[in-house]
């Protein structure tokens, strides 16, 4: 039998409502987590809620590192309340390439982060969470900076190089 992508990701999610809280997150960041995990992409954000009553974020901080350890990625919490977690995963040296860019600098420059330092700009931006939603964060998750800052300056469709799920500003290709 042949699934589509989203059928497949509603199955899995229907799945995770019957799992443990400790499984549940497992069972998120690895199969959300994937392109980090793998060597992919240099970063994912993962949002980790379920239920109102589940306190995702104190199990995030007492089980990440043994989680993560064996997958060899970092994380970093950006969410400094609430029962959710909000978590950048990362692997450092991807994320260092994709921040180092010529067009990636200008952005991050412009929105007050310090330039070639990867653990700097991590704090930058978990300080600017406390403000709002940092739309630059596309660029810490390897997103095309002409991409990032389109989205950032257009928000409007009809400015979109290619308007589907990916939202094309720059070369479609």
């Amino acid at each position: 039998m042949r699934h589509n992508h989203s059928s497949i990701i509603k199955n899995f999610m229907q799945r995770t409502k019957t799992l443990s809280s400790e499984d549940f997150v497992r069972n998120m960041l690895l199969c959300f987590g994937a392109p980090t995990i793998k060597g992919i992409k240099a970063a994912t954000l993962l949002n980790f809620r379920r239920g109102c009553d589940e306190d995702m974020r104190s199990l995030w901080l007492e089980h990440a590192d043994e989680w993560l350890a064996p997958l060899n990625v970092q994380w970093l919490l950006l969410n400094s309340e609430g029962m959710n977690a909000l978590v950048l995963i990362y692997r450092k040296e991807l994320l260092s390439r994709a921040l180092c860019c010529d067009e990636a600098c200008s952005i991050l420059k412009e929105y007050g982060y310090p330039l070639h330092d990867v653990d700097a700009c991590l704090e930058c931006l978990r300080g600017k969470f406390c403000a709002g939603f940092p739309h630059e964060i596309g660029l810490f998750l390897d997103y095309p900076p002409e991409d990032v800052r389109g989205f950032i300056e257009n928000r409007e469709a009809k400015k979109l190089s290619c308007p589907c799920y990916w939202k094309v500003y720059g070369c479609e290709k």
